[in-house]
Order: C-alpha cells, then sequence, then structure tokens
C-alpha cells in the first residue's frame, strides 16, 4: 500500500500551479539543480506550491462535525459524515487522514524549497535579492512552524508533557520509496518548531514575496509569525512565552478589535478592500481568489452546496446551542448578524413546536462571499481563510491569566472581546471567582468567536477537563434522537487516530491509544 503522506506528496509537487510547473517539471522533481537557481525561482516555489499546500479545511471541517458546532440540515449528508457527527473516529476516518496528509505535504514541499536555497549563492547576490533570499526562507519556516505545530496539537496525547509521543519528524525532502520515519518525543518536534520560529522572528525584513496579491495574505507583519507563535507556546504550556508573543501581536500588528457598531467586522468576513475594512483584525490569512481556475477551495461548501441562505441546499446547518449562544448579548451580538444568514428560519417556540428540527434551519454565514462586485456568481462560496485574528491573541492572554492565578486580567481579556462584539455597552463587569469559573467562560467566548475556524475540538482538549464542559449539543443536531448529545473532553478520542494507510506502510509509526 503506498505510504499517504511521501506519494501524495510527490505528486502535489508535480501537479500544483503553472508557477510551480515552471521550475519543477517532470522528471526534475529530485533535481534540485535544475529547480533551483536563483531567487526568482524560491519565490515562484513558495507562492507556486508550498502556499497552495496551506489548506486548513480539513481541521475546521473535522472540528465542526464531530464537535457542537452543527447538525444535519436539510439536504443530504454523507455516511462517513454521520459516523464522524455520531463520535465514530478510527484510523480510516477521512478527516484525520486529511489533517495528517495536508500538513505533511505542507513540510515536504518546505524541506524541498530549504534544500534548495542552499544551492544559491547567498553572497553573490545585490541587496534586494538577498532580502528577497531571506523573506523567502522566513516564509517557509514560519509555514514549517505552523505545520508541524498543527500535527503536534491533533495527533500528540499531551502537548504538554515534552516526553509524550508527538509526531514524525522530517527536516529533508521526502525518499518516497525508502524514507519510514518513528514517531519522536514531543521534545524533538518542539525543537525543530522553536528553531523555525526563532528564525522567521529573528530574521524578518518585511519583504514582499507574494507576487500578484496583497501582502497582506502573506507574512507582511511580524505579528502574523508572533501569532503562530502565542498559539504553539500557548498549547505547549508555556506562558511566558505565550504571553510575549500574543502581546507583541496585538501591539505591533497596528490591528484592534472591531465594535459591534461599525462595518468593519462584517466586511472581514466579506473579505472587503482594505479601503473598506477589509483586513479588520485579520493577523494572517489565506489568499482565495476571484478566479474560477485553480485548485482553491469554496470553504463555505463544507456546510452548503450553493450559496449561503436558505435556498442553498444546506447539508450541515448551525448548532441550535451555539445559535442560542450568539444571541445573548445585551442589545444583540454582532456575530449572530454576522455567522447567521438572515433567510434563515427557526421556531419561536422551540423546543416545544410541533416541528422543532424541520422548522429550524439556522444557516451558517460565516464565509458568505467576497463583498459584491469583487466576486462572480461562481464564487459565493468562496473567502480568504482567516488563519489567526487578533481576537485569538485576547483570548490566548485570558488563558495565560488563569494559569498566573490572575483572574481580574483574565476577566478583563474576556471583556474586551464581549464588549466590542455587544451592540450596546455591557453594563457589569465580570467577575471569576475559581479557575474553572474562568477557564468555562474563556471556551465560552471562544465557542461564540471562533466557531468554524476550527478551534473548538483543540479547546476543548486544551481546556475541557479543568473547565469541566465536554461536547454540549442540542438534541436536534441528529435526526435519531437517542444518539448521545455529550463527550467528555477527557475521552481518547480528543486526540486523533493516525491514518491506516501510514500505519500500514510504515511500521516505525506507532499508533494512538483507543485506536
Amino acid at each position: 500500500m503506498k505510504k499517504v503522506f511521501y506519494i501524495l506528496s510527490f505528486f502535489l509537487v508535480l501537479t500544483s500551479c503553472n508557477d510551480a510547473l515552471e521550475i519543477v517539471q517532470d522528471g526534475e522533481i529530485n533535481d534540485a539543480n535544475v529547480a533551483f537557481q536563483s531567487v526568482e525561482d524560491m519565490q515562484k516555489f513558495l507562492n507556486g506550491s508550498v502556499y497552495p499546500a496551506v489548506n486548513p479545511t480539513n481541521e475546521i471541517f473535522f472540528t465542526s462535525l464531530f464537535t457542537d458546532e452543527v447538525g444535519f440540515g436539510p439536504s443530504s449528508v454523507s455516511t462517513s459524515d454521520i459516523l464522524t457527527h455520531r463520535f465514530v473516529l478510527n484510523s480510516t476516518t477521512s478527516q484525520p487522514s486529511g489533517i495528517w496528509v495536508s500538513n505533511y505535504n505542507i513540510i515536504n514541499k518546505v524541506n524541498i524549497l530549504l534544500k534548495g536555497s542552499t544551492l544559491i549563492n547567498y553572497n553573490s547576490l545585490n541587496d534586494a535579492n538577498k532580502a528577497l533570499y531571506t523573506g523567502i526562507l522566513v516564509n517557509a519556516r514560519a509555514l514549517r512552524a505552523y505545520a508541524y505545530l498543527t500535527l503536534e496539537s491533533y495527533f500528540s496525547t499531551n502537548m504538554k508533557d515534552p516526553n509524550a509521543l508527538g509526531v514524525m519528524l522530517s527536516t529533508e525532502p521526502a525518499d518516497i520509496f525508502n524514507t519510514k520515519l518513528p514517531r519522536v518525543k514531543n521534545s524533538e518536534v518542539f525543537a525543530l518548531i522553536e528553531s523555525d520560529l526563532q528564525y522567521a522572528l529573528t530574521n524578518f525584513n518585511g519583504s514582499v514575496v507574494s507576487t500578484g496579491v496583497s501582502a497582506q495574505h502573506y507574512f507582511d507583519k511580524k505579528a502574523s509569525i508572533n501569532a503562530i507563535a502565542a498559539r504553539y507556546y500557548n498549547y505547549k504550556g508555556d506562558d511566558v512565552n505565550a504571553k510575549a508573543n500574543a502581546t507583541a501581536a496585538i501591539t505591533t500588528s497596528g490591528l484592534t478589535l472591531s465594535s459591534g457598531n461599525g462595518t468593519a467586522y462584517t466586511n472581514m468576513w466579506k473579505d472587503a478592500t482594505a479601503a473598506n475594512g477589509g483586513r479588520g483584525e485579520i493577523l494572517w490569512s489565506l489568499y482565495r481568489p476571484n478566479s474560477s481556475t485553480g485548485s482553491w477551495s469554496n470553504i463555505a461548501g463544507l456546510w452548503t452546496t450553493n450559496t449561503t441562505d436558505i435556498n442553498g441546499s444546506v447539508n450541515f446547518d448551525m448548532s441550535r446551542k451555539l445559535f442560542s449562544l450568539l444571541n445573548q448579548l445585551p442589545g444583540g451580538d454582532i456575530r449572530f448578524d454576522v455567522f447567521v444568514d438572515p433567510s434563515s428560519k427557526f421556531d419561536q417556540l422551540y423546543p416545544n413546536g410541533p416541528n422543532a428540527r424541520e422548522d429550524d434551519v439556522i444557516v451558517i454565514d460565516k464565509y458568505p462571499g467576497k463583498l459584491a462586485p469583487l466576486a462572480s456568481s461562481t464564487m459565493a462560496l468562496r473567502n480568504d481563510i482567516k488563519m489567526f485574528r487578533l481576537s485569538e491573541m485576547y483570548l490566548i492572554l485570558a488563558e495565560v491569566a488563569v494559569h498566573e492565578g490572575d483572574l481580574v486580567t483574565a476577566a478583563t481579556r474576556v471583556r474586551a472581546i464581549r464588549g466590542t462584539r455587544s451592540k450596546q455597552s455591557l453594563a457589569a463587569t465580570i467577575t471569576y471567582t475559581s479557575p474553572q469559573q474562568a477557564y468555562a467562560d474563556i471556551l465560552l467566548e471562544r465557542r461564540r468567536e471562533l466557531c468554524f475556524e476550527g478551534h473548538r475540538y483543540l479547546d476543548l482538549k486544551r481546556m475541557g477537563v479543568a473547565a469541566g464542559v465536554g461536547v454540549d449539543r442540542d438534541v436536534y443536531d441528529d435526526d435519531n434522537k437517542t444518539m448521545p448529545l455529550t463527550l467528555p473532553a477527557s475521552d481518547y478520542r480528543f486526540t486523533l487516530p493516525i491514518p491506516l494507510d501510514e500505519i500500514n506502510a510504515n511500521p516505525n509509526v506507532q499508533q494512538n491509544p483507543g485506536y
């Protein structure tokens, strides 16, 4: 059986886009001397092969399906998705395999780029090309750190234990026929992540490495890399560095939280132009162009078929409990208006109406398509993917404050989010009397603020036990009312299984407990 990571990485390199194919032709993939002869070649490979490989939609869809973000909509749902929604998780489940493959694909492409960069004589370059060369490596190594962070967070049983089993560690282009790597301890993976992040933060020079798109979708701000570091150190349990990087991301980005009384928050999700507040709170996003050509995914298509309204053949709609949580702030919550399409129908008598499930179709509209007239009608489901936003940094600082025993600061950080999303001023301050209460409220705000961005599964894995919170569904999120509505955060399924294809092809890879 072919090894998923290595074989797929090989063919994806060969079949990226035209820019990549200009430097990586059939028969030349293993001839770096042909592929990398100039800084321009490095830039083409970064833009045409590495960045298109970055696609967190497996993580986003799995998280929404497995946790408590969605319920079954009126249109058809596949059998495999039904099983995942019902907590059936094993080594053949498609989404964990997708997460494994896509992130190792990023890593392998970065390794190819880094290897190729050594063939170029840096000292012979002019100053502009030296800056571009370094900027390309900054982007590449930050992306590799991000990919390893993602793998660790899903596949390691405990990221806070340096001796726990992590994932496979690769710093060289994969030998697709012979390389069979074992999983290593977290500490070994952490060493590479931290080396990559340190390089990126130390050598960041603001070089515009993107071609043909707005630089904001790449690491145009050092704060973008601080954001990756903040998430990594928070997941790892390093409060000092999590706090330092989250603070740097907030204070150096030049961005502010968007008020519930303006249009900046709304326009951010519609990918408005920068002049119309399109960047909003985005620290890093993945560009998804208006063109119907190419392999760019339509993110809203994870949950619906045609459009993000009631007539769009909705496969999955918003869970009733999430819907209710978005409708709790005094005077209204801007997130309710943005995340719930106005064509949605919901029974005001819920759950006591005669057709409670059928009368509720709460259409997810967090990715509504690009702001007209920027997008054509065929791009109604396509939006840039928001990888890191400013609000996550505030919530990381709240979590760190609880670790430090500072419940007042934790409450202040949460209130900063809640206050800006409210359509009217919040009258009372937030007060926490215990760490458990604080964790639970942070999880609540993350559930609202970061829904459908791929956070809920990992948030429960990290904080659920301390908060006394697990998956919490409404009975009508499934068409079978006998299905379990809860899953404790201590369950083994909050670590993903290593894909069966990898296990079969690589005897050095150890499976996670429970599978």
